[in-house]
């Protein structure tokens, strides 16, 4: 029986496989990808996305990779059911009993509760007491993972024994305060009379024998089902497998999706690929030109209308690219270049549609602009429509991933977990239609403010910074290279205008992100757009905008000019290895720190010293 109902976009962001969540009676973890079921006739919706999908299959190296939607819950006539489901195994196994005593220790009073295992609830998962009264229960909230995204539960028996042991005596959690201070919160044994506190197994320093508190990770992934365990491999033990760490299962850090997007810039061949993806079926046997000529003679007619004026040829290679079979060779340019090479490219004054799908956008004229504006920013784009396809790679817990400023999808630090317990040939995605503006900066104006020396002395601290970063983080300057002083700088502009826009345009700022697009001999630009599944991200709002964008940067430019929390906002500087916040300069919540949902760099590399003159640095600003 169904046991809860998620939104498509919330499994590729928040609830996707590997994902523990909290059901009216049950906690579970979120089933990969071997475990969506997309009922009987296996309706799996493609999404196109030839960008994208090139890119996933090179980096992936799967030459055949495709993007789904994930499955549906339909009902069809009769009220029998259709669509798909999402296995989801229970997780975790322990469980804490609702049953409320008090004991004294040391003069100090704990609530005391039975900790026990699924195997010592009755049929209904209540568990029953020395007096046979029944109790419900709740899942333990706290686990045990390590950074390659294992997750188990802590084995309490061995961890309040210190050893293994074959006690099987019911178990106690004693908690005092409000059962935050992990010092305050103790596993107890009654019958071998030992208690440990849970703080001890925060320690990842070797314990009693060489071996940590928690021991050692064994490689379990329960989102896989009975054949997910693998063998858990660390760098830094030799081979051998990392330490435990105790998990909160509400944690922030529980769960990190890694997500791949991409703007469609759509081409004329687009349509054509519209048609075969949605008849996907009847073409996958055609693998030879002649082939498909036949086809097509004997073809049903609504879709020959649909492609009576293309060339057969060009209907094949669309065909072989959605297949797979003639994927291009080399080094295909980053998501980001590609974005910017379309978003310059815009033709003024003329709308580029490409029907369903569609991208459409409108260059708006900068002539009657103030200077100051019009010697910095060279176009302006409403964009009306926009789609966005995002795509979930996997996860990874404790840290988050680290991605490439051009828009790549590679994980550099921790390991991606996998969502699927064999090769992967499909990965879920959705796609979003929204609108945007895009603001282009004169290149030459960047580079002469990046060349200026005060501005190079003010950017060595920040240089100085990153190397820490980096070095915090497991990486060399090779795997992750400095993103250059002029996109800390539209960055930390982009987060002023998110805000700024939010209260002018209706949308909240949450729901308006950003891409950066900085390339030296290419461009500089930012794209501010919404999106969503419906038809809410296409109101209108920000597209409003654009005919007045010069007020609206004036206005975001002088909020950044002061800050609620200066002069110490101002004054922080990013290698100060005290604070430890090397990839902020003048950047707090008072100004430019936004929802990461809506930040693609999850708030770093921020700095608005880089943008006005602020209390501490007048010289480095790129608007004077």
């Amino acid at each position: 029986m169904s046991q809860g109902e998620v939104r498509q976009s919330q499994l590729i962001t928040t609830y996707g496989p590997g994902a523990m969540v909290d059901l009216p009676d049950h906690s579970v973890v979120i089933g990969g990808l071997n475990l969506w079921n997309y009922g009987k006739e296996n309706n799996a919706e493609l999404i196109d996305e030839p960008r994208l999908i090139q890119k996933l299959r090179q980096t992936l190296q799967v030459p055949n990779l495709v993007l789904q939607k994930p499955p549906i819950d339909e009902t069809g006539p009769g009220g029998v059911k259709k669509g798909g489901f999402i296995k989801s195994p229970q997780f975790p196994n322990w469980f804490v009993a609702q049953l409320d005593e008090t004991i004294t220790f040391n003069d100090r009073r704990y609530r005391t509760r039975p900790l026990v295992k699924s195997n010592q609830l009755d049929e209904r998962n209540r568990y029953i007491d020395i007096n046979r009264k029944k109790h419900r229960v709740v899942p333990v909230r706290f686990v045990q993972s390590c950074p390659n995204g294992h997750l188990s539960d802590v084995s309490w028996r061995e961890f309040v024994h210190k050893k293994n042991t074959n006690c099987r005596e019911t178990l106690w959690l004693d908690e005092a305060g409000a059962g935050n201070d992990f010092a305050e919160i103790f596993v107890r044994c009654p019958k071998c009379n030992i208690r440990r506190p849970l703080s001890d197994a925060k320690q990842l320093a070797l314990g009693d024998k060489g071996i940590p508190a928690l021991g050692y990770c064994n490689g379990e992934r329960p989102w896989l089902g009975s054949y997910g365990k693998e063998r858990c491999e660390s760098a830094s033990n030799n081979g051998g497998s990392y330490p435990n760490r105790l998990l909160v299962r509400s944690a922030s850090n529980a769960y990190f999706p890694e997500i791949v997007s991409a703007i469609s810039i759509p081409k004329p061949i687009d349509k054509v690929r519209e048609v075969l993806i949605k008849n996907l079926k009847l073409f996958e046997n055609i693998n030879t030109l002649e082939n498909l000529k036949f086809y097509l003679s004997i073809a049903p007619d609504y879709i020959k209308e649909q492609l009576v004026d293309t060339n057969l040829n060009e209907i094949f290679e669309a065909l072989e690219s959605i297949k797979g079979g003639n994927e291009q060779s080399g080094e295909i340019e980053p998501l980001k270049v590609q974005e910017l090479k379309a978003l310059i490219g815009v033709i003024e004054n003329q709308k580029e549609n490409y029907g369903k799908n569609s991208f459409e956008a409108e260059k708006v004229d900068l002539s009657s602009k103030s200077k100051w504006f019009k010697e910095r920013i060279n176009r302006v784009l409403k964009v009306h429509k926009l789609r966005e396809v995002v795509a979930l790679l996997g996860f990874t817990r404790l840290e988050p991933v680290v991605n490439q400023i051009d828009g790549d999808p590679f994980d550099l630090g921790v390991k991606r977990a996998s969502i699927d317990n064999k090769e992967i040939t499909w990965l879920p995605a959705v796609e979003n239609m929204g609108e945007g503006i895009f603001i282009g900066f004169d290149s030459s104006k960047i580079e002469a403010w990046l060349s200026d020396d005060k501005v190079q002395e003010y950017l060595s601290t920040h240089r100085d910074a990153f190397k820490i970063w980096n070095k915090e983080h497991g990486l060399s300057e090779d795997e992750f290279g400095w993103p250059g002083g002029a996109y800390i700088m539209l960055h930390s502009l982009s987060h002023l205008l998110i805000t700024q826009a939010a209260l002018d345009c209706g949308y909240s700022a949450s729901s308006i992100k950003e891409r950066i697009y900085s390339f030296s001999g290419l461009g500089y630009g930012i794209l501010l757009y919404t999106g969503g599944s419906g038809s809410e991200g296409t109101l209108g709002g920000l597209v409003g905008l654009a005919d007045n964008i010069d007020l609206l940067l004036k206005k975001a430019l002088e909020r950044g000019k002061l800050c609620s929390n200066d002069p110490f906002c101002s004054q922080h500087k990013p290698n100060n290895q005290f604070e430890k916040r090397y990839s902020h300069g003048a950047a707090c919540h008072s100004c430019l720190l936004i929802a990461e949902t809506s930040c693609e760099r999850k708030n770093e590399f921020l700095d608005r010293s880089l943008l006005v003159p602020t209390l501490e640095e007048k010289d480095a600003a790129f608007f004077d």
